[in-house]
């Protein structure tokens, strides 16, 4: 029975609802109706934090149903991915505002990726999270101006830019917030409040009336009714027309029912205890609306094709513990419900297609206080897989053998079966095609011919048999009679010659070498009875005394050869030898397979006296040998190696950590668990093979960091699984500005590279598998998942190693050698001069008293000698910085302004400038320059930096890093170059300029932050565009040379 909806009908509850989505009718022939749907039992998976609600959608782009769950009592979204087969993946927790009510899937900034919208009901917001393609997301930011009391959302183009907007229902207010897409980047504008009815709780979007303009439906649950928005095409203008909706409308849901082209609506009707059904009209009206009974308090409806019949049936959840399935007719009526019981305490549902068999399976959200679960409970097919028969026959030349899947007792929707094969007296893959395979029925396939290889060998072996057997049937199939077939190979080929080749063992002889050559058997004309045959010659040890030859006393043959024409077999080697007499049986091989005799009368018994030659070769390693570092833990690491192989004999393997004897281990253990480790400290390991002489082979090296000790009071769970990925993605090397040919290209499971350049001056680029690996640069960290590293090239070769630390501490190290083809400065830093301020690149500096005004122009030698800054808005201060000797250009006419700058070529321009300077009050001393220098990385810094590091940290300029390190071939940063501009005059010169307060300025680094306004108030450095400081991006060789002649100007004041 059905009714009409009158307005004024009261509701008993009403839940918060998640927002609407559209359903799209599945693409295909619309078959008569099936028997009632039938489902599998609930499965659960935890999800914590109280599900509020759960929705389905493709959150990874693999064209799967995955599970989005809103947890609002610890204000997070639950990710599940879809397996494809009915199951889904552990739950991934992405945080969100307070008590999230709603979520729309889409792809809100253009970049492909599916993501997500969040309504939160508490704070009156909207988290946005961007996909990172995977299933995963990252909070990208929140939007205010919504609510009070978000209820629902929805995602479309609401002002017609190409970009999908927001429209969010809010509660309390009665109305619905339009918020507008900035440009397509996810960032979103509040754009207008358009009012509804009374709390409004879920709405719905698309063109309703064909004007290519997209509007919006919203179910007012506080005054029965629907409003539908007509849009006119810039989200801010909406006409309102109110429809009755049922006692309490809650959860739209916007469909086509009757198959007319046009959107229908469906709600949950609270108060009429049923589910209401508006069709759509002509020119986006509807029709009066139809209640169908549905139970108690319906709080929600979904909609899906569960019987496989082409037509959208409704789902409706109540609160007697059981959910109603109406059928649909296609035509936009439904049948009587059926009545489903479900898990306790579940009031929230929705429906996907989760395990592939055509029918629409169901996602419940249940939430107590002992557990918040998501329930999957996916269709089921009830039907019988068999074998057509249980025999099937192939002659062997055949090609192929061929049983029959049958499917009984229902054909709607797919499912499937395993099939595998096992052998009989047939072997796999030797007579035929091993099988093991799932194979899928479509809706409608009653059965399948299933054709398996069979394979010819050219070998008479008689016939043979394998067995074909079905198992796990998916879907709710079960396995009927016969359930395997014994599947005959008949064999084709004619009985073969089984007589063997006659042996005449007198008349084989030994060739007795001296130590250090093999020694060879050999068979003189007449040994073999026919030619053609294959001999070989096995080693007797007559265990028993017994003389005669018994299992297990042959050891493995020798290949002496094939026969000749006159019974002959050329000499072939049986190994280097001790003196002493050794036992062979002799046996020769046709070509039919027949083996002559291996028994004492082919024994053939040899004497050698050879002396044995010192042993004097060491082990080695296998091939592309490495050590392997792994199961890294706090305390210790798992050290692995391949097996060494020597001459005579490995006897054993010496373990080394930081280059003293850990242990050693003997000849058949190829692996030793290091502990009592100190945490996050870097250790390296070495092993050597050893033999019996003594000698040992080359070392496998690696070094691996161990993971930091967890806090007192951490958690208590189990720790991560590490990664093992140490390759890199990625490597470039460019000199000056251009990017420079590897030799071989790049690849990442190659390690050795070359390079050309012909400046002194370089840039090393890479890009880590693993996001969570780390690089270093001949022993300087540069870096995790990618970076780059600044190099000085001397004339010649440069060799630069790039060790990759993976997550669970392995190591790889790639090398890349440079030459150098141009003759350099001297080994000066790249741009600058070690000696001369003159721009000769030799002699002395100038006297600091007859020093160029550094606010002169530039003259000969200066900023016009550049070819590639000119224009440049740095050109001038380039010029000047020329003229007083402290920077310079490349070999090649250019100066590169945009370049960065490093650590190691700014200090030195720095000490040049203080050197030289009269007032500065930072000369350097003889004891700055003798003493060592103070960091971890001290031999890295190159030997033209070397003086001027120590002068400036002697001089308070510079301090290193927090693990002791300088990093000489770092960029330096922008929020670097103001502290040592600051320490460099040390507050002693006046200000000239005035307090600066920069747009970025909560970016700037608290250690920074006061040299930067210090420099800043002296005029020593500015902000780039939109008055942005950037403390964190890289200085250019431009802004270096801006900042000395301002600090030159600033000295010499």
């Amino acid at each position: 029975m059905v009714r009409s909806v009158k307005k004024g009908q009261a509701q008993k509850w009403l839940a918060l609802v998640l927002g609407a989505s559209l359903v799209a009718v599945p693409v295909g022939p619309v078959k008569a109706n099936a028997a009632n749907p039938v489902f599998e039992n609930a499965v659960a998976y935890e999800v914590g934090g109280w599900a509020y609600d759960v929705t389905t959608g493709d959150v990874n782009g693999d064209g799967l149903d995955d599970l989005v769950s809103l947890n609002f009592q610890n204000d997070q979204v639950a990710v599940l991915l879809g397996r494809g087969d009915g199951t889904f993946g552990a739950p991934a927790s992405f945080a969100v505002g307070s008590n999230p009510r709603a979520v729309a899937i889409a792809d809100l900034d253009g970049d492909h990726r599916p993501d997500l919208a969040v309504a939160n009901f508490m704070d009156n917001t909207v988290s946005i999270l961007k996909g990172n393609g995977d299933g995963t997301f990252r909070t990208w930011g929140s939007v205010a101006g919504v609510g009070p009391e978000a209820s629902g959302i929805a995602a479309a183009d609401l002002n017609g830019d190409g970009f999908p907007d927001l429209a969010v229902v809010n509660n309390v207010s009665g109305s619905v917030s339009i918020l507008f897409n900035i440009g397509g980047s996810g960032n979103f504008v509040p754009g207008a409040s358009i009012p509804v009815g009374a709390y409004p709780r879920s709405l719905a979007a698309w063109d309703m009336d064909g004007d290519g303009k997209t509007d919006l439906a919203v179910a007012n649950s506080g005054s029965n009714t629907v409003s539908i928005l007509k849009n006119d095409g810039t989200g801010t203008q909406f006409s309102r027309v109110d429809y009755a909706a049922g006692s309490s409308p809650n959860r739209m849901k916007a469909a086509d029912l009757n198959g007319d082209g046009l959107k229908d609506l469906v709600f949950a009707a609270n108060g009429d205890h049923g589910i209401a059904v508006l069709l759509g009209s002509a020119g986006g009206g509807f029709g009066q609306a139809v209640v169908y009974p549905a139970g108690n308090y319906p709080l929600k409806v979904a909609l899906g094709d569960f019987d496989g019949d082409g037509h959208l049936d409704i789902l409706g959840q109540t609160q007697a513990q059981d959910f109603a399935v109406l059928m649909g007719n296609g035509d936009g009526t439904f049948r009587s419900p059926i009545s489903y019981p479900y898990p306790p305490y579940a009031f929230y549902l929705e429906t996907g297609e989760f395990n592939g068999d055509g029918r629409s399976d169901i996602v419940l959200a249940s939430s107590t206080s002992s557990h918040t679960s998501i329930y999957v409970m996916n269709s089921k097919a009830e039907g019988t897989f068999s074998l057509a028969s249980d025999t099937s026959e192939t002659a062997e030349n055949g090609g192929t053998a061929n049983v029959t899947i049958k499917r009984a007792g229902s054909s709607t929707g797919q499912t499937s079966v395993r099939i595998r094969t096992t052998d009989g007296t047939a072997v796999a893959g030797k007579d035929y095609a091993v099988v093991d395979e799932v194979v899928v029925l479509q809706d409608g396939e009653t059965s399948r011919n299933y054709p398996i290889t069979v394979m010819d060998n050219q070998v008479y072996e008689g016939d043979k048999t394998f067995t074909v057997k079905l198992s796990n049937p998916a879907n709710g199939y079960v396995i009927g009679s016969p359930d395997e077939a014994v599947v005959t190979i008949r064999e084709d080929e004619a009985v073969p010659d089984t007589t063997p080749p006659v042996v005449d063992v007198a008349k084989f002889g030994v060739m007795d070498n001296y130590a250090g050559t093999p020694d060879r058997l050999y068979g003189a004309a007449g040994a073999v009875g026919e030619a053609g045959a294959i001999v070989k010659a096995y080693p007797w040890t007559d265990t028993d005394k017994d003389g005669i030859v018994g299992a297990g006393e042959l050891g493995t043959a020798v290949a002496l050869g094939t026969s000749s024409a006159d019974g002959s077999v050329p000499a072939a080697d049986i190994g280097d030898l001790a003196p002493g007499s050794y036992v062979y049986v002799i046996t020769a091989t046709d070509a039919a397979g027949n083996e002559s005799a291996k028994d004492a009368g082919a024994a053939l018994t040899v004497t050698l006296t050879k002396g044995v030659s010192p042993d004097a070769e060491a082990p080695v390693w296998p091939a592309g040998g490495v050590l392997a570092l792994s199961s890294v833990t706090s305390s210790s690491v798992n050290v692995g190696w391949p097996e060494a192989a020597d001459n005579r004999a490995v006897t054993g393997y010496e373990l080394y950590r930081n280059g003293a004897l850990l242990t050693t281990v003997s000849a058949d253990t190829y692996s030793y668990r290091a502990t009592g480790l100190t945490g996050d400290t870097l250790y390296s390991f070495a092993v050597k093979a050893k033999d019996e002489a003594g000698n040992g082979s080359t070392e496998l090296a690696g070094t691996v960091r161990t993971l930091a000790v967890p806090a007192s009071g951490g958690s208590s769970g189990s720790s991560p699984s590490l990664s093992a990925e140490s390759r890199l993605q990625e490597l470039r090397f460019t000199a000056g500005e251009k990017e420079a040919a590897l030799t071989p290209g790049f690849q990442p499971g190659v390690s050795d590279y070359a390079a050309e350049s012909e400046t002194d001056r370089g840039v090393i680029r890479y890009k880590t598998m693993d996001s969570a690996a780390r690089a270093a640069v001949n022993g300087q960290n540069v870096g995790s998942a990618s970076g780059e590293y600044a190099a000085s090239l001397s004339e010649g070769v440069n060799v630069f190693k790039i060790a990759v630390q993976a997550e669970d501490g392995s190591t790889r190290e790639y090398k890349l050698k440079v030459t150098r083809k141009a003759a350099g400065q001297g080994g000066a830093g790249p741009g600058t001069k070690p000696d001369s301020g003159s721009g000769t690149g030799t002699g002395t500096p100038p006297d600091p008293g007859t020093k160029p005004d550094p606010g002169a122009e530039p003259g000969a030698g200066g900023g016009s000698r550049f070819a590639d800054i000119s224009g440049h808005w740095a050109e001038a201060d380039i010029g000047r910085a020329v003229v007083l000797g402290l920077v310079d250009g490349y070999e090649d006419g250019t100066f590169h302004p945009d370049a960065t700058i490093n650590r190691a070529e700014w200090i030195v321009m720095l000490e040049r400038l203080l050197k030289d300077a009269e007032t500065a009050g930072k000369t350097s001393t003889d004891a700055a320059a003798k003493t060592p220098l103070p960091f971890a990385d001290g031999g890295a810094i190159p030997a033209w930096a070397v003086r001027a590091v120590a002068d400036a940290a002697a001089n308070g300029i510079v301090s290193g890093y927090d693990d002791g390190t300088f990093r000489p071939g770092a960029s330096v940063t922008r929020a670097e170059l103001a502290v040592m501009l600051a320490k460099a005059v040390n507050g002693s010169a006046a200000g000239g300029g005035k307090a600066a307060a920069f747009a970025d300025e909560a970016d700037i680094p608290a250690w920074a932050r006061p040299y930067v306004q210090m420099s800043a108030e002296r005029g020593l450095i500015d902000g780039r565009s939109g008055n942005r400081f950037a403390p964190n991006e890289k200085a250019t060789r431009a802004e270096a040379a801006v900042l000395l002649v301002r600090l030159a100007k600033l000295l010499s004041s």
